[in-house]
């Protein structure tokens, strides 16, 4: 069965059984989603996600000397300059250590770089920081700026998760779980997590008076927002990290700024991953995809209501921005991608795109095409990329084999940022078409968990969708086959549609999908259940075009 966005169909209940243990301890339904996701082996552990299961602290690579040297920054009085980055793990992990550091009394000054300055340091950057600063602390950055970092004078300590490049800095303390195979599920965490433990142990090293547990909201903020895949570390993470998301929104602990976020964002009651992927991280990105990630920072660590609220809507109304510029970069792409079909590595650009959201259209791309997409803003003499790429095909290492051709890049397997001279921009195409000449053309197919019919949708499944939680990479949000349902309604409207079949409602987010929907017509659909809400994720192609 094959639905009409290409992609064929696989009902895993078909091929996967759960054991009769599973069953016996969980109900077919849960135990089919376990067994679907081969969690079966760690069930015990998969729903027991208590904090005092993480994995110590000690496992991050030289993360004692870094502590050691920042405790003596703040019990000197030194002057501590925190540099992060414009997205959602970047911004996340800068505010955890400011709430902390602040706490501490110490002399913080955090700073974030815009689209238009790029990601990461410069030694123009260094020279500004050493006038100012005795000790730089990097957030999410700083892993690959050796000569930038190696030429510069200041104590500096780099707090990041990327990959590690074959040179890293030798002037810097440089805590990245990626340094070591000893890291286990660390080696997966994101750079917010990483403040995070380092701010656990600062707190107490310090003698401070607070809960830094209160500070898991924004652990879940970074580490879904960028992605992470869910091993156990991350769930515990995330999972504590709603947790408090749902106190903030209840009035239960007092954070201005975060509340105001999740209101703006019309979230009530109960939190998930998904609110946070596709809610709460568009909204911190968004001032640094189109304005200043300043706001962003300011209103995460705003402890006033009213002020919070100000920032919240800046926010949201460039958020509002953001989208519109992404649909219409995405739409132009589209018509080009058009051209590059039979491509394994398709690269696109344009002079009028806004670097902001190359990121977005790329993984759009990506996923619709079913192979690695790499978007970049041409200016006149150099060009600003983002890669993203599919399941199995990890874009860094491929793309490590042409680094000599880029001024300035980094990433992680499935994500990839990169700077080169626009007259290199053919060239680069060219030969990373022929490195990733191996990945299939077809589209993947599409993972299905079990037939269920959305009149038949009880507490049993609600439950067991709960209790799996959080989502995320590795631990997709279920997906369920319908019966033969009849189009009653499709109302679409802000490009998103509501759909009215066989007497339920779906929303339908893709419009390549709902576009091809008629009304009397007959299908089955592929769909999800979020908070309550059917997501009607494909349908039947029955013509068999597309």
């Amino acid at each position: 069965m094959r639905g009409v966005s290409g992609k064929e169909w696989i009902l895993l209940s078909e091929n996967v059984k759960p054991s009769e243990e599973t069953v016996s301890l969980y109900g077919e339904f849960l135990a089919q989603l376990i067994a679907n996701r081969g969690f079966e082996e760690e069930h015990e552990k998969l729903f027991d996600l208590k904090l005092k299961y993480l994995l110590p602290y000690t496992l991050l690579p030289n993360v004692e000397e870094g502590i050691g040297r920042i405790v003596e920054a703040v019990r000197r009085g030194e002057r501590i300059i925190l540099f992060g980055d414009y997205d959602v793990d970047g911004i996340t992990g800068t505010a955890i250590l400011y709430e902390i550091l602040k706490e501490a009394g110490a002399r913080v000054v955090p700073v974030l770089p815009n689209r238009s300055t790029g990601y990461g340091l410069s030694r123009e950057l260094i020279s500004v920081f050493s006038k100012y600063g005795d000790l730089l602390i990097t957030v999410d950055n700083g892993t690959s700026a050796v000569s930038e970092i190696d030429g510069g004078g200041m104590d500096v300590i780099v707090i990041d998760h990327h990959n590690v490049p074959d040179e890293i800095p030798k002037k810097a303390v440089l805590i990245n779980p990626r340094l070591s195979e000893e890291a286990g599920d660390l080696k997966e965490i994101s750079s917010s997590a990483i403040c995070f433990y380092i701010g656990a142990v600062l707190s107490r090293e310090l003698d401070l008076d607070m809960d830094v547990r209160e500070l898991l909201d924004l652990v879940a903020l970074g580490t879904v927002g960028d992605v992470m895949p869910m091993n156990r570390t991350n769930r515990i993470l995330v999972s504590k990290g709603l947790s408090v998301l749902e106190k903030v929104l209840a009035g239960r602990m007092q954070r201005a700024g975060v509340k105001a976020l999740l209101r703006t964002a019309g979230i009530e009651g109960s939190v998930s991953s998904k609110d946070i992927a596709y809610s709460l991280a568009p909204r911190i990105n968004a001032p640094g995809r189109v304005g200043d990630p300043k706001l962003a920072l300011k209103l995460l660590v705003e402890k006033e209501e009213e002020k919070a609220l100000q920032l919240a809507r800046k926010i949201e109304a460039l958020n509002i921005k953001r989208r519109a510029i992404t649909d219409r970069v995405y739409r132009e792409a589209c018509r080009k991608a058009l051209s590059f079909k039979g491509d394994s590595f398709i690269s696109l650009w344009d002079r009028d795109w806004h670097v902001g959201v190359l990121g977005i259209v790329a993984g759009r791309l990506s996923n619709e095409l079913g192979r690695p997409v790499a978007v970049f803003s041409k200016g006149r003499n150099h060009s600003v990329g983002s890669v993203r790429s599919v399941e199995g095909i990890d874009v860094y290492r491929g793309l490590s084999k042409l680094s000599h051709m880029f001024i300035k890049w980094g990433g992680h397997p499935q994500a990839a940022g990169l700077t080169l001279d626009s007259s290199l921009l053919e060239e680069f195409s060219r030969n990373a078409e022929e490195i990733f000449s191996h990945v299939p053309k077809e589209l993947p197919p599409l993972y299905v968990d079990m037939e269920l019919s959305p009149l038949s949708i009880g507490r049993e499944h609600l439950e067991g969708l709960r209790k799996l939680e959080p989502y995320g990479e590795r631990n997709p949000m279920p997906t369920f086959l319908s019966e033969d349902l009849r189009i009653e309604s499709v109302s679409a409207r802000y490009g998103r549609a509501r759909v009215k079949l066989g007497g339920v409602e779906m929303v339908c987010w893709e419009r390549r999908i709902f576009e091809r929907l008629r009304v009397g017509e007959r299908r089955k659909v592929v769909y999800s259940i979020v908070n309550g809400e059917l997501n009607l994720i494909d349908a039947e192609d029955r013509d068999g075009t597309r």
